[in-house]
C-alpha cells in the first residue's frame, strides 16, 4: 500500500474541521475547472448545518482535511443514496484517496439498507470515472446528464448472491472492462449492467437492468437464472408474461420455488415450486394497470418475482414502460385569445402498436369552447395530427376528458384522455391540470407546480422561460427534503374579488408526521403571496421547527441591498449566488429590473437569507409545534411585473427610509462614497462583492495617461485600498481596468478636486437691483431679490449660458410674466403671485452628507398672499465647490400646517452667445440626438445625463442629476429654448423636505454617465 495511504484516516464531519475544509476547497480549485470562488469557514459551517447529507466523511492527513464525500438519500428517484460532492485535493490526486471515500460510501449504503447508491460527474472526468466503476458504478447512457449508479449493495444484501462474497472480495475479484464510456449491454429497449467476479475457485455473474434498478440475471459456478420480457415498451390493456429461464449447470438437483409478486401498477401471477435441473423455462403472466408513463429519473414499474432457492431467496425485476396504444399531445399556442373567432386545438398523435391504426376522437361538451365537430376520425401508421377548430365561448380554464378508440385489425383500446387547455384573459380567475402540471391563473399570471418534483413556477402566460422558481422546501434541523419525491395528496382552489388562491396538500412523514399545505395567492396585476401551513400531525409536541425553502432567481440583472447600498449585477461574468456572503444582506427583497418581465422577491425582516451555489433560499424558524397545532410560516412575496422599478419595490418591502444609491458587483471607488479630493489626494477602494479570487493588476487612467498600475491578489471580496496623489484642479476624470489573464473589468468614476482658495461675494448695485453674485475662478452665478427668485445669470470663462428677462419679467411666448434663469417652484403657484410674494437672497454655506463645505447662495420665498398655499416656505439653493467649475442646485420647502401634494418643477431656460448657437445633446436607449434653438418648435425628452454646448462644441455645460426616473421634457421654438423636470412630491406637515440635487458642471470634455455616477451619493 501507498504509504501516504496509510496515514490518511477516514472520519465523521464535525464543526472543529471546518476551517480545513474551506482550505481544501480554496486550494482545489484548479480540479473544478478553475472556480475562483473562495470558502470560509463561516460559510463551510453553515452549509454543512443545513445540508441533508446523512453522512459526510472526511479524508485527514493528520490534521489537514484532504478529501471530502457527502452522502444524503437521493431525491430524484426511491430507495436510494446518493454521495451529493466528492472532493480530493489536487496534492493528493494518485494517491487512491477517492478510492478509500467511495468505498466508504458504499459500505455505509449496504449497513443502511439501501440497494443502491448514485451520482453525477461530467462526461470529461477521465481521472475519475475509471474509479467509480471500479467501484461498482455503471455510467448511464443518457444525453442531458452523466449520472451514474452502484447495485454493489444490492448484490450484497441479496440472501443467494451474498454467501458468494465470503469467497469473493466484491472489490479486487470485479473483472469487468472498464472503459470511459456509457455502460450498458443493449437488447429489446432494455439496458443491462452486468457484474462479474472471478477467482480459483468461484464465479458470480450478476445483470442489473437499468430502468427497474433490479436483478434480472444470476449466474455462478452451480446455476444460471434469467428474467426476461419480450420488450421493454409494453402496452396497457395487453397481457404479456415474464419468461424465466433456470439451469443447474453442475447438474445437481436444486429446489426452486418461483412466485410472482403485485404492486402498485404491475401484477405477476402465479407460484412454481419446481426441481431445477437441466434447463427449464417458466412463463408467468403480467398484467399491467393503467397509470402515467414514468421518466428517465425514476425507476419504473417492475415486472417483479420472489425466487428461492434450496431456501435462499433473491428478488427478480425488470422495469417497464408502460404506454397507452397512443400517445396524445395536445398543442395550443394562439397569439390571441379572442372569443368567437376560428382558434386551432391540435393532437399530435404517437402510435405504439407497430401496425396501422384508425383512430377516433370524441371530445367533451362544456361551457368554455364550442367544437366546429365533436367527433374526429384519422387513420395512420406511425405519426399523424388532427387539426380542431374552435371558438372561445367563456375564458377561463378547459378542464375536462375527451374519448380516445384506437382499432387495428384485431385489437380495439379505448380510454378517456384528460384534456387541459388554458384560455386566460383579464381579470378572470381560474385553475387546472394536465399531466405534467398543477395551474392557477389570474387575468394572464400564472403558477404553475410540476408534480414530478413539486418546483413551483410563475410569471406571465406570454414568457415561456420564468426566471424565478421556488423549489421544494426542506424541514428540520437537520433538514429533510421529502418533498421533492412526495405526490400532491390534493389540491384546490379558492376565489375572491381580487385574487385566486391555490392550495397543495401533502402527507409529509419526515421529519415529523405532518399535513403540509402550499399556498399561493395571485392577483391579476402579477403579486403573489406564498405560504406554508403545517399541522403536527405525530404523537407529540415538536420543537425547534425550521423551514429551508430554496428560490432559484436568475442573477443577472438583479438588484440586492449588500453592506447598507444596492448592488447592480449586471457583469458579463455571469454570477451565482454561492459568492455572496449572507452577512452582508442588508435588506428584505431583490429587484430584477429585466424590461420585459421585471420580477421581485421581498420576505418578512425576521426570516434569513442564505446562499447556496446557483440559488438562495430563506430561513425561518416556527419554533415549537403542539400537538394537532396548526401554524404558518411568514408569506414571501413576488412582484411579477407588477412593480416596475427597483425604488418602488423598495417601498413595497417596507423601505421607508431614503432609497440607499445603486452599486455594481466590481467598482472603484472613493473613501466614504465621497468624491471630493482635498490636498491633493484621495483614498480609493476597490469593492468586489463576489467572494471570488482575484489575481492581476488595476491601471488607473486620467485623460489618456497612465497615473498608477498597482497589482491585485485578493484571497476574498476585502476591499482594496489605493492611495492616490495627483495636483490637477478642477475635475479629475478617472478610467480603470482591473484585468486578469481570463477577465477585463473597465469602469470609470469623477473626483472634484476642491482647493483652498475662497470664493468671492459680491453685491453688485447696477441702479436697477442689488445683486448677489458669487465667483468661483471662471464661474460666477447671479440672483436679486427685487427681480424674481431665480438664478437669472449663470457665466462661464465670461459667456453666459442662460436665458433671462433681467432686469424686468416681461411676456414671451406663452408665458406673462416671464423671467427665465434657473428655478424650482411649485405647481399651481402662478409667476404673478411670485411677484406678490418677498424673496431674499444670502450668501450661505452648506455641509452636505459627505461633509464637504459648499459655498454659494439662497433665494428664500416665503408665501403670504396666495389662499391656498400661504404659509409655504420655499428655499431655492446654488452652490458650488472652490476650484470646481460647477454649480449644484436643490430646493428645501415645508408648510407647517398642510400636506403638500403637488409637482415641484424645475425651468432651466438656456440662451449661449443666442439661441441659434444654443444646442442640446441627448443619449437614450435608442441613440444620441442633436437640437438645436431659435428654428423651429420641438418638443423632446432629455436624458441624463445631457448636455448644453454651441455649435462649435467649444463649451459644455453637462446637467446631471442623481434621481432616477423624473418627468423631463425640453421644449424649443424660436422665441425660447427651456428644459423642465417635474418631480411629485408629498410632504406631510411641518417636515422639511429636500429635493435631490442637480449638477451643472463645465467640463473640458463631456464625460460619461458612470463617471458622472460618481456625484449620486451627494446629497443634502
Amino acid at each position: 500500500m501507498n504509504s501516504v495511504t496509510e496515514t490518511i484516516k477516514i472520519i465523521p464531519y464535525h464543526e472543529g474541521l471546518a476551517k480545513s475544509i474551506a482550505d481544501m476547497w480554496n486550494e482545489s480549485r484548479e480540479s473544478w475547472g478553475g472556480d475562483a470562488s473562495v470558502k470560509t469557514e463561516a460559510q463551510v459551517k453553515e452549509q454543512e448545518a443545513n445540508s441533508e447529507d446523512l453522512f459526510l466523511y472526511l479524508a485527514l492527513d493528520g490534521e489537514k482535511v484532504i478529501g471530502y464525500c457527502g452522502i444524503s438519500e437521493y431525491k430524484e428517484d426511491i430507495n436510494a443514496l446518493y454521495i451529493r460532492l466528492l472532493n480530493v485535493h489536487p496534492d493528493y490526486h494518485g494517491k487512491k484517496i477517492g478510492k478509500q471515500l467511495v468505498l466508504k460510501a458504499v459500505e455505509k449504503t449496504v449497513e443502511l439498507g439501501f440497494p443502491r447508491i448514485d451520482l453525477y460527474t461530467w462526461a470529461g472526468n477521465v481521472k475519475a470515472v475509471p474509479l467509480y466503476k471500479k467501484c461498482g458504478f455503471f455510467w448511464e447512457d443518457r444525453d442531458e446528464t452523466t449520472h451514474l449508479m452502484n447495485f454493489i449493495p444490492l448484490v450484497l444484501q441479496s440472501e443467494w448472491t451474498k454467501q458468494y462474497f465470503e469467497h469473493l472480495d466484491w472489490y479486487k475479484d470485479n473483472v469487468r472492462e472498464i472503459e470511459v464510456k456509457p455502460d450498458g449491454i443493449k437488447a429489446n429497449g432494455f439496458t443491462y449492467f452486468e457484474y462479474v467476479w472471478k477467482n480459483e475457485t468461484h464465479f458470480l455473474r450478476v445483470q442489473i437492468e437499468k430502468s427497474g434498478r433490479g436483478i434480472r440475471l444470476i449466474e455462478t459456478n452451480d446455476i444460471f437464472i434469467e428474467a426476461s420480457l419480450n420488450e421493454h415498451i409494453q402496452i396497457e390493456g395487453r397481457e404479456t408474461a415474464v419468461k424465466l429461464v433456470m439451469k443447474s449447470k453442475s447438474g445437481k438437483p436444486m429446489k426452486v420455488t418461483v412466485e410472482g409478486q403485485e404492486n402498485e401498477r404491475i401484477q405477476v401471477k402465479g407460484k412454481h415450486d419446481v426441481e431445477m435441473g437441466e434447463e427449464q423455462i417458466l412463463s408467468l403472466p403480467v398484467h399491467i394497470l393503467d397509470g402515467d408513463e414514468p421518466n428517465e429519473w425514476v425507476t419504473h414499474p417492475r415486472a417483479e418475482l420472489m425466487v428461492c432457492v434450496d431456501g435462499f431467496s433473491t428478488p427478480f425485476a425488470i422495469g417497464l414502460f408502460p404506454k397507452k396504444a397512443l400517445k396524445i399531445n395536445t398543442v395550443y399556442m394562439p397569439k390571441r385569445y379572442d372569443l368567437n373567432k376560428n382558434q386551432y386545438l391540435y393532437l399530435e398523435l404517437e402510435n405504439h402498436l407497430k401496425k396501422d391504426v384508425q383512430v377516433e376522437v370524441e371530445l367533451p361538451e362544456n361551457s368554455h369552447v364550442q367544437w366546429e365537430s365533436i367527433i374526429y376520425k384519422t387513420t395512420f401508421s406511425e405519426k399523424g395530427i388532427l387539426k380542431i377548430p374552435f371558438t372561445i365561448q367563456k375564458y377561463g380554464f378547459l378542464q375536462a376528458e375527451c374519448r380516445i378508440t384506437v382499432l387495428s385489425d384485431d385489437e380495439k383500446f379505448v380510454w378517456m384522455e384528460p384534456l387541459a387547455i388554458s384560455l386566460p384573459s383579464f381579470g378572470v380567475k381560474a385553475g387546472g391540470y394536465d399531466k405534467e402540471f398543477i395551474y392557477l391563473q389570474n387575468g394572464y399570471n400564472k403558477v404553475r407546480l410540476r408534480k414530478r418534483n413539486n418546483a413551483l413556477v410563475f410569471g406571465n402566460e406570454t414568457n415561456k422561460d420564468q426566471r424565478t422558481a421556488l423549489l421544494s422546501p426542506k424541514f428540520g434541523k437537520p433538514y429533510i427534503g421529502e418533498l421533492s419525491k412526495k405526490q400532491v395528496s390534493h389540491f384546490e382552489w379558492e376565489y375572491s374579488e381580487y385574487s385566486a388562491t391555490m392550495k397543495l396538500y401533502y402527507d409529509v412523514h419526515k421529519p415529523f408526521a405532518m399535513k403540509l399545505v402550499l399556498c399561493c395567492e395571485l392577483f391579476g396585476d402579477g403579486l403573489l403571496n406564498y405560504w406554508m401551513e403545517v399541522e403536527n400531525q405525530s404523537d407529540k409536541q415538536v420543537t425547534d421547527v425550521y423551514i429551508y425553502q430554496p428560490v432559484q432567481h436568475h442573477l443577472q440583472q438583479t438588484y440586492m441591498p449588500l453592506k447598507n447600498e444596492v448592488v447592480y449585477f449586471n457583469d458579463a461574468k455571469m454570477s451565482h449566488y454561492g459568492l455572496l456572503n449572507k452577512e452582508e444582506v442588508t435588506g428584505n427583497w431583490m429587484f430584477s429590473d429585466d424590461r420585459k418581465d421585471p420580477h421581485g422577491i421581498a420576505w418578512d425582516p425576521t426570516v434569513q437569507i442564505g446562499f447556496e451555489g446557483w440559488y438562495f433560499y430563506l430561513e425561518e424558524q416556527l419554533g415549537v409545534i403542539g400537538l394537532g397545532e396548526k401554524v404558518s410560516s411568514k408569506p414571501i412575496r413576488f412582484s411579477l411585473g407588477a412593480i416596475k422599478t427597483v425604488e418602488e419595490f423598495q417601498t413595497f418591502a417596507g423601505n421607508l427610509d431614503s432609497i440607499p444609491p445603486i452599486a455594481k458587483e466590481t467598482e472603484l471607488r472613493t473613501e466614504l462614497s465621497n468624491p471630493v479630493m482635498k490636498n491633493n489626494q484621495k483614498r480609493l477602494f476597490l469593492q468586489r462583492i463576489q467572494n471570488r479570487y482575484f489575481n492581476g493588476k488595476l491601471t488607473l487612467w486620467n485623460n489618456g495617461e497612465k497615473m498608477k498600475e498597482i497589482p491585485v491578489q485578493c484571497e476574498d471580496n476585502q476591499d482594496l485600498e489605493v492611495d492616490l496623489h495627483s495636483s490637477s484642479s478642477g475635475f479629475i476624470p478617472i478610467e480603470y481596468h482591473l484585468e486578469s489573464e481570463s477577465q477585463k473589468v473597465q469602469g470609470s468614476l469623477l473626483l472634484l478636486h476642491q482647493t483652498s482658495s475662497e470664493t468671492n461675494e459680491l453685491e453688485v448695485n447696477d441702479g436697477k437691483h442689488v445683486s448677489y453674485e458669487l465667483v468661483n475662478g471662471d464661474l460666477s452665478f447671479k440672483m436679486a431679490n427685487s427681480f424674481f427668485p431665480t438664478l437669472y445669470s449663470l457665466t462661464y470663462k465670461g459667456e453666459e449660458w442662460l436665458d433671462s428677462a433681467y432686469p424686468e419679467p416681461e411676456p414671451k411666448a406663452w408665458w406673462n410674466p416671464w423671467a427665465g434663469g434657473i428655478r424650482t417652484y411649485l405647481s399651481g403657484i402662478s409667476l404673478f403671485s411670485f411677484l406678490k410674494e418677498t424673496s431674499q437672497a444670502r450668501f450661505v454655506k452648506r455641509i452636505d452628507q459627505k461633509q464637504n463645505e459648499w459655498q454659494g447662495l439662497v433665494m428664500e420665498t416665503k408665501i403670504e398672499n396666495h389662499e391656498k398655499w400661504k404659509g409655504l416656505r420655499i428655499q431655492q439653493y446654488f452652490l458650488t465647490l472652490p476650484g470646481v467649475p460647477m454649480v449644484v442646485h436643490f430646493t428645501e420647502l415645508e408648510h407647517a400646517d398642510r400636506n403638500i401634494n403637488e409637482y415641484l418643477v424645475t425651468e432651466k431656460w438656456w440662451k449661449h452667445r443666442n439661441l441659434r448657437e444654443t444646442i442640446i445633446q441627448v443619449q437614450n436607449k435608442s441613440g444620441s440626438g442633436q437640437f438645436s434653438g431659435g428654428i423651429e418648435e420641438q418638443d423632446f425628452r432629455i436624458s441624463n445625463p445631457y448636455t448644453v454646448t454651441n455649435r462649435d462644441s467649444t463649451q459644455y455645460l453637462q446637467i446631471y442629476t442623481n434621481t432616477k426616473d423624473l418627468d423631463s421634457d425640453c421644449i424649443f421654438s424660436e422665441q425660447f429654448a427651456m428644459t423642465a423636470t417635474a418631480d411629485f412630491v408629498n410632504i406631510e406637515p411641518g417636515v422639511r423636505h429636500t429635493t435631490n440635487p442637480v449638477f451643472l458642471l463645465f467640463p473640458q470634455k463631456e464625460m460619461t454617465k458612470e463617471m458622472l455616477e460618481s456625484l449620486k451619493n451627494i446629497r443634502f
